[in-house]
């Protein structure tokens, strides 16, 4: 499986809903992991932007030294800042973390440091993508 067929969406989704609560946790909040790719969808008209698909390369739960790719689709993005801060975010130094709020949903890929067990009261972000929605997935890594 190419990055090509991983971006062109291979495997099912899941919605997540607030109760799903973060799922990065099941990653160790992506603490050191990688990013692999960030995507944004301009083709729909109608939207500023239609979605945004971040895919990392993430350690297994459970100690497991296999990896795989933990892809995050957000939908009817209602914004995103990449600025800034590290000047390269192929390594997710302070971890990531996704919070819901009014009804949105945000990936923080900056939330600094101690920033996932110990969040900074209206901090903002130098990364992130808040949406409406947001689906995942687990996907093995091609060999």
């Amino acid at each position: 499986m190419s990055s090509e067929d991983i971006a062109k969406g291979s495997m099912q989704l899941t919605r997540l809903t607030p109760e799903d609560g973060d799922v990065l946790e099941r990653y160790g909040h992506l603490y050191d992991d990688l990013l692999h790719s960030i995507h944004l969808d301009f083709s729909d008209r109608t939207q500023r932007i239609g979605w945004a698909e971040v895919i990392f390369l993430a350690r297994k739960e459970g100690g497991d030294p296999r990896g795989v790719h933990v892809r995050l689709r957000f939908l009817d993005v209602r914004a995103f800042q990449f600025t800034e801060g590290n000047s390269s975010y192929l390594v997710v130094d302070d971890g990531a973390r996704i919070t819901w709020k009014e009804g949105l949903v945000t990936l923080d890929l900056d939330p600094g440091p101690n920033g996932i067990d110990e969040p900074i009261p209206d901090r903002v972000s130098k990364f992130f993508i808040t949406a409406k929605a947001c689906e995942w997935a687990e996907e093995p890594i091609p060999e």
